[in-house]
């Protein structure tokens, strides 16, 4: 039995939904091209009584629906390689990147239509391809694609932006009366911080935040995490509690992360003078979620697991550990995975009755 991992999940996941936004999108470029939309009343006609050209319609719009698709995904994933630049500078690359690519395909699509599916080559073909080459309708093709291809580029940069999800769920308005949900939260924090900002200087130590958040990007990707929220030198992590448990992920992501740094330690120490480590802090449990600000709109969770998260992540100097979880999580995590934890004690946290026994784990492979 084959097993698609979950990155591939998500990269087919990606290339579903944009091949059909793109059938759909040939689908009504054809209606318009073949219809004539000055007499509505020729539309049942064009598309119910004339089954060969609705048949072509449909045909074209899933070839080249599909083809663009492929073309879209292609581009926006070599895009992603240039998170670093400048938003412009990225948006200028893909529409160059664009409108190569789709003349290619357009020129294939079109020789073959033209040559193959005729089955001669002749000088009446090689006019009409050359008609079609200074044709407008190549023009409305290729502005037509662009303008739609920046849409769907721009949506995705700025359902980035805001983590994966919440694009969706603020237009919906899912969160617009709190309701309870059952999450997972990963507090993490750069070690040290005070100390590299002395020796750094508030220009470079921020140099220094953003490769290494850029660097956590892989990993976040990887273990399927949403991003709450950036507060100075800590990110804060989220899943689905099951989620976020089944494949241990919430303990994955903070090893990936570290063999990053490690990967990327030269490059560290050319820079800055030293390898930035982080300490970390899991706990869950339910939360409420809700949508908050008007002029800036976010969401947010309240709830003690997001608190108590916090709280142990701010212990892990006490006991001298990397990283830190709650017995339930531990517990959690057992049941479907392998793991070597090490029982730290029972503390009191603050703003808590109860104390809570803590957990901390040296390596973890799965």
């Amino acid at each position: 039995m084959i097993r698609i991992g979950s990155q591939n999940k998500k990269v087919i996941k990606d290339l579903i939904l944009i091949n059909l936004v793109w059938i759909l999108a040939f689908y009504f470029f054809n209606f318009i091209q073949l219809t004539d939309i000055g007499e509505s009343n020729q539309f049942p006609k064009e598309l119910l009584l004339r089954k060969t050209k609705g048949f072509s319609q449909v045909l074209s719009s899933l070839i080249l629906g599909t083809l663009f698709g492929f073309i879209n995904l292609y581009v926006q994933r070599h895009a992603d390689r240039l998170r670093t630049k400048s938003y412009g500078y990225i948006i200028f690359t893909y529409s160059v990147v664009h409108i190569i690519l789709v003349f290619a395909v357009i020129s294939i699509v079109a020789t073959l239509s033209i040559f193959v599916f005729s089955g001669s080559v002749n000088r009446e073909n090689f006019e009409k391809l050359a008609q079609f080459f200074l044709s407008k309708n190549l023009v409305r093709i290729l502005v037509y694609t662009y303008f739609l291809s920046v849409c769907i580029f721009l949506v995705k940069i700025i359902n980035k932006k805001l983590g994966e999800g919440v694009l969706w769920n603020l237009i919906m308005g899912k969160y617009r009366q709190p309701k309870e949900d059952r999450l997972l939260f990963l507090f993490m924090d750069l070690k040290s911080s005070t100390t590299y900002a002395e020796l750094l200087g508030h220009r470079k130590f921020s140099e220094l935040i953003q490769d290494c958040f850029s660097d956590l990007t892989p990993a976040v990707s990887a273990c399927h995490a949403k991003i709450y929220q950036y507060v100075g030198d800590e990110a804060v992590l989220s899943w689905k509690y099951d989620k976020g448990i089944q494949q241990a992920d919430c303990i994955r992501l903070f090893f990936h992360f570290k063999s990053i740094l490690k990967t990327r330690s030269d490059y560290y120490l050319d820079k800055y003078g030293f390898v930035p480590e982080f300490k970390a802090g899991i706990h869950g449990g339910e939360v409420m979620v809700a949508e908050v600000g008007y002029i800036k709109r976010s969401i947010a969770y309240h709830g003690d697991a997001i608190n108590t998260a916090a709280r142990i992540q701010g212990r892990c100097n006490s006991f001298e550990r990397d990283i830190l979880l709650s017995e339930k999580v531990a517990k959690d995590i057992l049941k479907t995975n392998q793991a070597d934890f090490i029982e730290i004690e029972n503390i009191q946290l603050k703003g808590k009755k109860e104390k809570v026994k803590l957990f901390s784990i040296d390596q973890f492979k799965h």
